[in-house]
């Protein structure tokens, strides 16, 4: 999950629905058949980027009785939090290792791209618990005894650039801990990566349903070692297979346009527009002829501020919206008799 136009920490459920709202991008899980939260506010709201300070994080992590806090370093990035070095050095690795595939596929496919300039800063928790403390949230099992339908275990910040995780491994009754450790940690880098990298603008407009797209189309990781950027999202097909039942297609030209499909409602309806917006970059990064329409497509959306010509932009570059959506069914039938 992508956030933005919030402060780097103390977000209320209702602060964070808001922050959704207005450009958060991120990692989630939710419980099919129960409303997500309502966002706040539908109009797009100028994004004011200020990059996080290292030193006024570790105090607002203090503030937020966060105890153990320290730092580590890589190459490409500064890790803060009160995890274990372990987990630290292990995030740090797997965002570095990421960074490199991630450049190579995008220049191989002729992305304008470079690496960036600037050391970007993790967020590592040691577990739900204190990324709830930050976020002024409820951990896991008492979000699920409370009801809520979603409940956000992964973040990216526009405005602060600052990427926020935790470990897994230390929620009680989790399964594929690492597995989910690896996926998460992805979708949020790939978040941090296009914004720091050239592929979107931090304080112009995207359709949330291509921020979201790339953010799922860089999940699939190994555990271990180098992982191919690009590789099938097994489980967000396995969604769009699931939830196709339940919800109705949601054509394209609404997932361009309507950013709250993706941050409001029942579940099961936000999370196949996560299926489906994997599903339009997958297609788009995947088949040749449609790779250049979409980096024009990119480029041109670069230049805005405001969402007023998404539909022209889209259609201008990726042709007929209508004709593409036809073209995405077929292609989803596709990859699930190869699965």
């Amino acid at each position: 999950m992508t956030r933005t136009g919030a402060a780097a920490g103390g977000l209320s459920r209702r602060g964070w629905a808001r922050a959704t709202a207005l450009g958060v991008s991120g990692f989630f899980v939710g419980q099919a058949g129960l409303a997500a939260p309502q966002a706040a506010a539908r109009k797009s709201v100028p994004i004011e980027i200020k990059d996080a300070d290292p030193a006024e994080v570790e105090n607002q992590l203090r503030e937020a009785g966060i105890n153990g806090v320290h730092k580590l370093r890589s190459r490409r990035y500064l890790a803060i939090g009160d995890a274990s070095d372990v987990f630290m050095k292990s995030i740090l690795g797997d965002c570095e290792q990421l960074a490199v595939d991630y450049l190579k596929h995008f220049k191989q496919r002729g992305f304008e791209i470079a690496a960036p300039d600037q050391t970007l800063i993790l967020l590592v928790f040691r577990d739900d618990r204190s990324f709830g403390k930050f976020f002024r949230m409820p951990s896991l099992p008492e979000a699920a005894s409370m009801g809520i339908g979603a409940q956000m275990t992964g973040a990216y910040d526009r405005s602060s650039n600052l990427l926020n995780v935790f470990d897994w491994r230390n929620v009680p009754m989790a399964s594929r801990s690492s597995h989910l450790n690896v996926q998460t940690v992805a979708h949020e880098g790939t978040h941090q990566l296009t914004f720091n990298t050239g592929l979107l603008n931090r304080s112009g407009d995207a359709p949330t349903s291509i921020i979201e797209g790339l953010g799922t189309y860089g999940e699939p990781r190994k555990v271990i070692g180098p992982s191919a950027v690009g590789r099938i999202n097994v489980r967000r097909l396995d969604e769009l297979a699931k939830y196709r039942r339940v919800a109705d297609w949601i054509p394209l030209r609404d997932l361009i346009a309507d950013d709250s499909l993706l941050r409001e409602g029942l579940v099961a309806k936000v999370v196949l527009s996560y299926a489906q917006s994997w599903l339009l970059v997958h297609f788009l990064m995947q088949v040749p002829d449609w790779t250049p329409k979409f980096r024009d497509y990119l480029a041109a959306i670069r230049q805005r501020r405001a969402p007023t010509r998404r539909l022209e932009d889209a259609t201008e570059h990726l042709g007929d919206l209508d004709a593409l959506d036809r073209a995405l069914k077929a292609y989803s039938i596709q990859l699930l008799r190869g699965m």
